[in-house]
């Protein structure tokens, strides 16, 4: 902790201007390991910066408006993305001090995104249903939350998977005793969602669809992170589907140009620069 306030004491504040094309980005902290925090937050901070520069609808997030405030403050030059960093952080290892801790154990990126996505309210709902007659039972409130979690049974695409969200039981139809099944559905179009990736078979869709209230709703990818060498990187995808690579280490504060997204093929998203995909983050268009 001490080491931690002592770096925020000595930042010097870097305004967040539109001056410049290149998205912010955080520099590593070797003190304190910080790449889990710097690519995650790095990709947040583009989401909602875009849509707030945009005057869109999608500013309302899924981030926690509570950190939503903390960037905020660095878009309006009032403190720098290091100590905006430093500030989550804070909080995030007081919540859970074992888990999000300090020094160079390294921290888990799945279970920073839980926590800093996590919803205060529920998200999702599921149901029994008799694969064979009508019957349907009550609907439930469901613990599904914004990261979709690739299992070992996992569909061929992320598409596929958002449509086979279930649970696996094995109670029988009370009508026809037929199998039931429990699929899962989201409440409402997500503005965010997450898929971690354990595996190199799965197919990444750029688009997610989403169908509420008779309307189309899209998801695109608009984050990639990357793991190795105990080292994790990023790509961003703008609006404008440029993509920029970030490592806090060699980048530091600003990212490079790498190019169109569309010229990305699935291959290309799941290695960059000798690391593994390991999650995807998709966003509101």
């Amino acid at each position: 902790m001490n080491a931690l306030i002592k770096q925020r004491q000595k930042i010097q504040i870097a305004i967040a201007t539109n001056n410049s094309s290149s998205p912010s980005g955080l520099v590593w902290d070797g003190d304190n390991y910080s790449c889990a925090y710097d690519v995650l937050f790095t990709v947040l901070y583009k989401i909602w910066s875009t849509n707030v520069k945009e005057d869109s609808e999608k500013s309302t997030s899924t981030t926690s408006s509570h950190y939503l405030s903390v960037f905020k403050k660095y878009m309006n030059g009032q403190t720098s993305f290091e100590t905006a960093r430093v500030t989550i952080r804070c909080e995030i290892h007081s919540q859970s001090p074992a888990e999000f801790a300090y020094g160079t154990r390294g921290t888990s990126i799945t279970a920073l995104t839980a926590a800093i996505l996590a919803p205060h309210d529920i998200v999702a709902v599921s149901k029994h249903e008799c694969i064979k007659c009508d019957y349907s039972g009550p609907i439930l409130d469901d613990r599904l939350e914004y990261i979709l979690y690739e299992k070992v049974d996992t569909p061929k695409s992320t598409s596929q998977l958002l449509g086979s969200l279930k649970h696996h039981i094995h109670e029988k139809c009370p009508d026809c005793s037929s199998a039931i099944t429990q699929p899962i559905n989201f409440v409402c179009a997500p503005n965010m969602l997450v898929l971690e990736v354990n595996s190199r078979n799965i197919k990444i869709r750029k688009t997610l669809k989403f169908v509420q209230d008779g309307k189309s709703i899209g998801l695109k990818v608009r984050g990639l992170i990357y793991h190795g060498d105990f080292h994790f990187t990023s790509c961003m995808i703008g609006t404008d589907e440029i993509v920029w690579y970030h490592d806090g280490m060699t980048t530091g504060s600003t990212c490079k140009n790498e190019g169109d997204f569309d010229k990305f093929s699935n291959k290309k998203m799941m290695e960059n620069k000798g690391k593994v995909l390991t999650m995807v983050v998709y966003a509101r268009v």
